[in-house]
């Protein structure tokens, strides 16, 4: 037994002498020409190991996904480019410092479709209780618009007087009522002209009305988009086309405004009626009638709400009147109403509207809204039915200056119509009274 375990162990000893001499041998030996060239283009990064082990299958991915990749690298080097300049804060002082000396610059605010433009106002004020302000706005496709205002501060309220003048070139038009048809899409040019006197009264700091009266002159002639046929071509002996109406408007309007601010519990409303009548040999005579309320429910304080919206408009004739004019009917589609259908998909004489959103802000300067919106155009409240709602869904991103005005909308809506997409460049306050005439584009 002992022999046998002393054998078994000198067998061991030499197993690990010859062991360790080959692995001397192995380490020793000089490196040949070609294992030199080997160990010099040893992979030796991370990105050449991605370089020399990506699947070939990865190949064409890569080329398609390359200029995504390239713009997004470049808006990331662009934003910070913009902010290490400081951009932002020196636009800032250039326009405070324009306004100081009664010049604002204007960024869009013509409306949707009106193309990529703006312009400006000067405000000249005499003392503390008296200012004359001018408006000029144009865009790439030939929209323009003017006005003038002088207003005067009384202890028995601010009395106005106001004139201005648009030129709108390329307005839709697809027919009259909830069944109008897309493929008669056609295009009309809108001249519109008017100066008249309003007297508003601050009841408080949030409670207001008024009552104004104004002279118009507006006119429908064919567009100038030679790819659209004008109206006539699909709607003969159409109202108000290709001739001069003359009216007076007067009117009176109420305004409570509780919202304080953007993502806090509040609510506001309005409420307006105007008369128009014929002016010269016109026998045009009905009444008009407005209302939008609105409602903000908080979800994360100073980040997120719900808003509630709805608007609503009437027109009622009197017995003598002439027929009204197409484009002095209330009409729904676009941004500012029902965002899944093209601008001014719907005509009629009376109008219902109702929109909810979901309001959060992703960045101090930018919001995403989810939203959804019903509206519906009737003849008479006899012919509002849920079967003739035209509803849509959607989202949105508003982008807002430091000073809280917005200046660019981009939303996307989906209807039974398809899609629609909808770019808006600047938003301005919803006027004191719409009555018949048009505006561009307004907060809603």
């Amino acid at each position: 037994m002992l022999a046998f375990l002393l054998a078994t162990h000198m067998r061991r000893k030499m197993l690990l002498r010859i062991t360790g001499v080959v692995i001397c041998n192995l380490l020793l030996r000089p490196i040949s020409p070609a294992q030199q060239f080997v160990e010099e283009v040893r992979i030796s990064t991370s990105e050449e190991i991605r370089e020399k082990t990506r699947r070939p299958m990865l190949v064409p991915l890569e080329v398609v996904t390359w200029p995504f990749h390239k713009l997004s690298t470049g808006m990331e080097h662009g934003f910070i480019a913009f902010e290490r300049h400081k951009i932002r804060e020196r636009a800032n002082l250039w326009t405070e410092e324009l306004r100081q000396h009664g010049v604002e610059v204007r960024f869009g605010g013509s409306g949707e479709g009106a193309g990529f433009g703006g312009g400006g106002t000067y405000t000249y004020r005499a003392g503390k209780t008296n200012r004359l302000q001018f408006l000029g706005l144009e865009t790439i496709k030939d929209y323009q618009e003017f006005g003038i205002q002088w207003q005067s501060a009384t202890p028995a309220g601010s009395v106005i007087a106001e004139s201005s003048y648009q030129w709108r070139p390329d307005e839709n038009f697809y027919g009259l009522g909830h069944n109008s048809v897309r493929a008669k899409h056609s295009m009309f040019a809108l001249r519109q002209t008017w100066a008249g006197l309003r007297w508003e009264y601050q009841v408080k700091r949030r409670v207001r009305w008024g009552a104004l009266y104004r002279s118009a002159w507006i006119s429908a002639l064919p567009g100038g988009n030679p790819q659209f046929s004008s109206p006539d071509a699909f709607f003969s002996n159409l109202n108000g086309f290709g001739t001069q109406t003359r009216l007076g408007s007067a009117g009176i309007y109420f305004d409570m405004n509780g919202i304080r601010s953007e993502y806090q519990l509040g609510g506001a409303s309005h409420f307006g009626a105007s008369y128009q009548h014929g002016l010269g040999s016109s026998s045009l005579s009905y009444f008009s009638y407005e209302a939008q309320l609105e409602g903000r429910l908080p979800i994360s304080r100073e980040s997120s709400a719900f808003v509630g919206q709805a608007n609503f408009e009437l027109t009622r004739e009197r017995h003598d009147s002439g027929p009204i004019p197409f484009y002095m009917l209330p009409h729904i589609g676009g941004s500012s109403t029902l965002r899944g259908f093209a601008l001014d998909r719907f005509y009629g004489r009376n109008l219902a509207l109702l929109s909810l959103e979901y309001r959060y802000r992703i960045h101090p300067f930018v919001q995403v809204i989810p939203f959804f919106d019903e509206g519906q155009i009737f003849d008479r409240t006899g012919d509002l039915s849920w079967l003739n709602w035209h509803r849509n869904y959607g989202l949105g991103f508003r982008f807002r200056s430091a000073a809280g005005a917005t200046f660019l909308r981009v939303e996307y809506g989906r209807s039974s119509e398809g899609s629609a997409i909808h770019i808006v460049f600047g938003d301005r306050e919803r006027p004191p009274l719409l009555g018949p005439f048009r505006y561009g584009a307004y907060k809603r």
